[in-house]
């Protein structure tokens, strides 16, 4: 789904999160997963979306599945525990005749329950659909396919939170923004082994901060989720192939989100970068990609000489990553330098926020196309990095996480 257009449903107009692009595409698309119903969510540090026929999520470190990698929600299994349906036992029975196309039984998965009344129906859940027993004489009634996910949403606050054992949002909270958030955005380049940068991240979680997706944060700054205390941001820049090595593995061993800013292409200069399919492993993993340019061009100077090539590493550099990424919403401005002209390049682009080298922790609306970071590096001592997440909270005039 390169087309950035592909992202929004003419049926709902309810785009479809970036996360799940590839993840619908994957599914079947519309026509097997549905049509989104429900904007973007978030459940906790679970970003979730419900779609027709199911609900497909990003799970957080406070999921038992791997963090950062969408899945196609047991929407169904949910469902059950909400209406205390009885367990799956025994034969379809009567609702096996919409299964007679292997196809559909597949993409149905296995009962979630065994046949209940609700609702005035006779019904059945599978693991992604549920049939119902729709009257078709006094006598006969016939056994139909229904959306789960349509009729998921329509259940009490109450009854899918008993569902999920955690409320479960189907609709983004109206009250306005958030003045600030707080939030370091911890910015590295080039990485020296992993043991130094395991040990940074084990510190800072053990002195009570807590890792949180990019996503989560610009949700929490847009005003429709929740970040936890003393919530942090890993982020890494340029695509350095040591990256891979050096710290995905920490990422992945410590449940870590994080997010990589790359440069499509640049590993043709054999200056040690990522290749495309470099990437395409570190999207596999779970980890959010986001745009640094094409060349890491110097963009103010840039668009003062050439507004063509400006607009080129902005957009371009998206479009090559969609072909074969999930959607890239964020940039990050080669070499920290911006100004207004650029903001706005990046703005009309329809990038979604981006990233900075100005040092702070404070994020707002006002500032979501120059978020400030904490440069560091992953060899450092624990008590360097504290001390440069002091120094720019210091910078914003506010208390330090840490």
């Amino acid at each position: 789904m390169p087309d950035r257009r592909s992202r929004w449903r003419e049926v709902s107009g309810i785009p479809v999160e970036a996360p799940f692009l590839r993840a619908v595409e994957a599914l079947g698309g519309p026509s097997a997963l549905g049509y989104p119903i429900t904007p973007g969510l978030f459940a906790g540090d679970a970003l979730q979306q419900y779609f027709n026929h199911g609900r497909l999520d990003v799970p957080g470190r406070s999921s038992v599945h791997q963090v950062g990698v969408p899945r196609l929600a047991a929407l169904g299994s949910t469902m059950a525990l909400a209406l205390q349906a009885p367990l799956a036992a025994g034969s379809d029975g009567p609702f096996a005749d919409p299964w007679t196309d292997e196809s559909r039984r597949d993409s149905a998965g296995p009962p979630a329950s065994a046949p209940f009344d609700w609702r005035g129906w006779r019904m059945r859940l599978y693991e992604r659909e549920l049939v119902r027993l729709l009257d078709r004489s006094p006598v006969d009634a016939r056994p139909t396919p229904g959306h789960l996910g349509d009729l998921f949403v329509t259940l009490a606050d109450e009854s899918r939170a008993r569902g999920a054992n955690s409320p479960v949002p189907v609709q983004r909270p109206t009250t306005d923004a958030p003045t600030e958030v707080h939030a370091p955005i911890l910015t590295y380049h080039r990485t020296g082994g992993p043991a130094a940068f395991q040990a940074q991240l084990e510190g800072l979680m053990d002195a009570g901060l807590t890792p949180v997706s990019f996503e989560h944060l610009v949700a929490a700054i847009e005003g429709w989720a929740e970040l936890p205390d003393k919530a942090f941001v890993v982020s890494f820049d340029d695509g350095w192939l040591d990256q891979i090595d050096g710290a995905l593995p920490v990422l992945e061993a410590l449940r870590v989100p994080a997010v990589f800013f790359v440069l499509p292409g640049f590993d043709r200069h054999g200056q040690g970068h990522m290749t495309l399919a470099d990437i395409q492993t570190v999207r596999a993993a779970g980890i959010t990609i986001g745009s640094h340019t094409i060349n890491h061009a110097d963009l103010p100077p840039l668009y003062r000489t050439n507004l063509g090539a400006a607009q080129a590493e902005v957009v371009e550099s998206r479009q090559w990553l969609e072909a074969d990424i999930d959607g890239v919403d964020y940039f990050a401005y080669p070499l920290g330098r911006f100004d207004p002209d650029v903001t706005a390049l990046v703005v009309a682009a329809e990038y979604r926020a981006a990233v900075t080298t100005v040092p702070g922790i404070v994020h707002n609306l006002g500032r979501l196309f120059e978020l400030r970071r904490v440069g560091l590096e992953t060899w450092w001592p624990l008590q360097d990095v504290v001390q440069k997440i002091r120094q720019a909270a210091q910078v914003d005039g506010v208390p330090s996480p840490i």
